[in-house]
C-alpha cells in the first residue's frame, strides 16, 4: 500500500498521531518514540505489505495497550527479513579466507559439497574479534543473515587448533542459512530450530569437536 494509505490506516486504529520514517535498513526493523501529541515511529519498508492483522497489532503496541511487541508483528519481520537479500553490499577484495593454517574456503567449499550439495551461497571471512577483560565467553563464529556472511574468528587459525574443531565451527554457520531462525508462537526467536540441531550431529566429527572445546573452555577460564 502507499505511504499515504498505511498512515491513514495506522492512524485511525490507534488514535494517535504519527511522524513515519521508513527505511531499508539493516538493523532497525521497528522502533517507537512515544510523545505527545505525536509519536515517531520508524519502520522497516516491508510493513507497507503489512496485513490486517499485524497492522492491527501494530496500532495496539503504538497506544500502548501492548507492552512488548506481539508475536504476529515478530513473525513477520522474521518472514519479511529472511528474503532480504544485502550481500551486494559485501566488498570480495575485503574478505580474508586463507589464514596461516587454515584456509576458509577450501574447508567452506569442502562441507558445502559433503553436507549441503552446494546449496550454500554465503561468503566467509576470517575476522579479528577483540578479547574483553574478564570475559568469560568466546565467540568462535558468525553468521550474518542479510549479508549472507560467515564470519570466524581468527583466534582459530593456529597449530593448537584442531583441524576438525575448525571445519565444525564453518559447519555450524553454514547450518544458519540452511535451517534459518524463526519466531514461536510464543513471540520468542529460536535461533536453532529443530532441524538444526538434528542435522548439527550429522556432522562426522561432532562428538570430537564438542568434546575438544569442552576441554579448551575448561582450560581457558578455569
Amino acid at each position: 500500500m502507499s505511504i499515504i494509505h498505511f498512515q491513514e490506516k495506522l492512524e485511525t486504529t490507534s488514535g494517535k498521531k504519527l511522524i513515519l520514517r521508513f527505511n531499508n535498513n539493516r538493523s532497525t526493523m521497528l522502533s517507537v518514540k512515544w510523545g505527545e501529541p505525536d509519536c515517531v515511529v520508524s519502520l522497516h519498508s516491508f510493513f507497507l505489505e503489512a496485513p490486517q492483522n499485524v497492522m492491527d497489532a501494530l496500532a495496539c503496541y503504538i497506544k500502548q495497550e501492548h507492552k512488548k511487541i506481539a508475536p504476529s508483528i515478530k513473525t513477520f519481520i522474521e518472514d519479511n527479513l529472511k528474503k532480504l537479500d544485502y550481500s551486494h553490499q559485501i566488498d570480495p577484495s575485503k574478505l580474508s579466507t586463507q589464514g596461516k593454517f587454515y584456509d576458509l574456503q577450501a574447508i567452506y567449499n569442502e562441507l558445502n559439497a559433503e553436507y549441503f550439495n552446494g546449496e550454500v551461497k554465503a561468503a566467509i571471512t576470517w575476522y579479528n574479534k577483540q578479547s574483553r577483560k574478564n570475559s568469560s565467553t568466546v565467540t568462535f563464529g558468525l553468521y550474518h543473515h542479510l549479508l549472507r556472511l560467515i564470519k570466524i574468528n581468527r583466534m582459530l587459525d593456529a597449530s593448537h587448533i584442531p583441524a576438525y574443531f575448525v571445519s565444525f565451527v564453518v559447519y555450524h554457520e553454514m547450518l544458519h542459512e540452511a535451517c534459518p531462525s524463526y519466531v514461536d508462537k510464543k513471540g520468542i526467536n529460536r535461533i536453532h530450530s529443530k532441524e538444526f540441531r538434528e542435522r548439527e550431529v550429522l556432522f562426522k566429527d561432532y562428538f570430537k569437536a564438542k568434546k575438544w572445546v569442552d576441554q579448551y573452555l575448561k582450560e581457558t577460564f578455569a
